[in-house]
């Protein structure tokens, strides 16, 4: 059995008198409410401490670049960032950056953070509603609350990174990933809407973090090998991929009329992949090597354009990586540990965050959540919708990050369905165990 809500097979599987947690419930719009105002709280709180502890300036480099490029956007000039950094970034997070210079001629940083925390808020809104669709209204409501409460996915919103923007796309596209699933009882159209909202929800995705791009085909490769089936439908599956492709043919064909090459993302995939495989890789992320790199190709090449040093520097630091590792296989092994163990560390990994209280705070956090989604895991996976949307981004990411550079950081995707297989487990315990049928 795959999909188990909107259907009475389903329903009765998940009756709590047969071990399950029950059909789900509507959830007002007074509890959407107040789990934003929640999460908007303390978000403010968190940017005022924020500003309190590191000033008004950025203390990631990232950040300087989103913000210069939402600026080009809002002026209407060349999108580039410096002079070979014409597809140096994705646009999808300075596109959100870039009202706020629409409306200030220089917005102060705090803005840019204020706006994160109302992402971060609208995320927990969409875990709830998530935790719903998979579940029922109980387990959607805890799982907002936690959402909007958790460490990671507050400090997430704050700093000017793209994860503030990645996050509720993230997980919109989950959420509707889950409800065509869900639809299959409801028609064929019904379920098509949803896998098209997901397909745009999971480009949008793509256009502010890159790394999503293999999201889908990974997904689909592991049905196929694995499952054998496609869920949903080939037809619905059919409206993510238009969905998806219609959110990033706009930037593909800039890039190729740019260039004359397919260029999927950006061209920063080679020294993503350099930071990751080199001789001084460290499992963190060290990009010093950059313009050394930068300064080699443009003495082989003085008299080319910009964007063709971008281009070749993108090409060899590729290159560079892919023969570094194979002729470094044990190394390669023992990054992939370490950054393993970097993903997956209870405790921030930059000495700069791993202070007290934070790294009490976030060690708590993560503990909670991990054994109360593992035991999730263990009781529901075996329901593909389950699997598909809270499991399997877990090991795509960590798949991901044991080839690319890893932290905390890049675990904020995985971190939204962990708390609903969490949020899951506690309603099971709590109130099945005590005989409320609602649950």
């Amino acid at each position: 059995m795959d999909g188990y809500l909107y259907s009475a097979r389903c329903l009765s599987a998940l009756d709590p008198s047969r071990g399950g947690l029950g059909p789900s419930d509507g959830i007002s719009a007074w509890t959407l409410a107040g789990i934003f105002s929640l999460g908007l709280g303390v978000r403010l709180v968190a940017v005022y401490l924020w500003g309190w502890r590191f000033g008004g300036g950025f203390i990631f480099g990232d950040s300087e670049s989103y913000w210069h490029l939402a600026r080009t956007i809002a002026r209407g000039e060349p999108y580039r960032y410096g002079i070979t950094g014409a597809i140096f970034r994705t646009p999808g997070y300075p596109l959100m950056l870039a009202p706020l210079f629409l409306v200030f001629d220089d917005p102060p940083i705090w803005i840019a953070r204020v706006e994160g925390a109302v992402f971060g808020a609208v995320t927990a809104v969409l875990v709830c509603l998530w935790g719903k669709e998979l579940f029922n209204r109980h387990t959607g409501i805890i799982a907002g609350i936690l959402a909007a409460l958790h460490p990671e996915l507050i400090l997430g919103s704050v700093p000017v990174l793209s994860e503030a923007g990645f996050a509720p796309a993230w997980v919109l596209g989950m959420y509707l990933l889950a409800r065509s699933c869900n639809q299959r009882d409801s028609g064929e159209l019904c379920a098509w809407r949803s896998s098209l909202g997901a397909g745009l929800a999971f480009g949008l995705a793509t256009l502010i973090r890159p790394s999503a791009l293999l999201w889908l085909p990974f997904l689909l490769v592991v049905q196929l090998l694995i499952w054998r089936r496609l869920l949903p439908s080939w037809r619905a599956w059919a409206g993510i991929v238009v969905g998806f492709v219609l959110v990033m043919l706009p930037w593909w064909l800039r890039n190729y009329w740019l260039t004359g090459k397919v260029i999927l993302t950006t061209t920063q995939v080679g020294a993503s992949l350099y930071d990751g495989w080199n001789p001084q890789a460290s499992g963190s992320s060290n990009m010093d090597f950059v313009p050394d790199k930068l300064r080699e190709v443009q003495r082989q090449y003085p008299d080319a354009h910009p964007l063709f040093w971008e281009l070749e520097l993108d090409r060899q630091l590729k290159r560079e990586a892919v023969t570094w590792a194979i002729q470094n296989p044990t190394a390669v092994l023992r990054l992939a540990f370490v950054k393993f163990r970097r993903f997956w560390n209870i405790v921030p990994n930059d000495p700069g965050f791993n202070v007290f209280p934070v790294n009490w705070i976030m060690a708590v956090a993560a503990v909670f959540t991990f054994v109360l989604a593992i035991v999730g895991a263990l009781r529901w996976a075996r329901q593909r919708v389950v699997a598909m949307t809270c499991v399997l981004p877990a090991v795509y990411f960590t798949l991901l990050h044991m080839v690319f550079v890893s932290s905390l950081r890049y675990r904020i995707p995985v971190v939204p369905g962990l708390i609903v297989l969490a949020s899951a487990t506690l309603v099971s315990r709590f109130f099945v165990a005590s005989g409320d049928k609602g649950a």
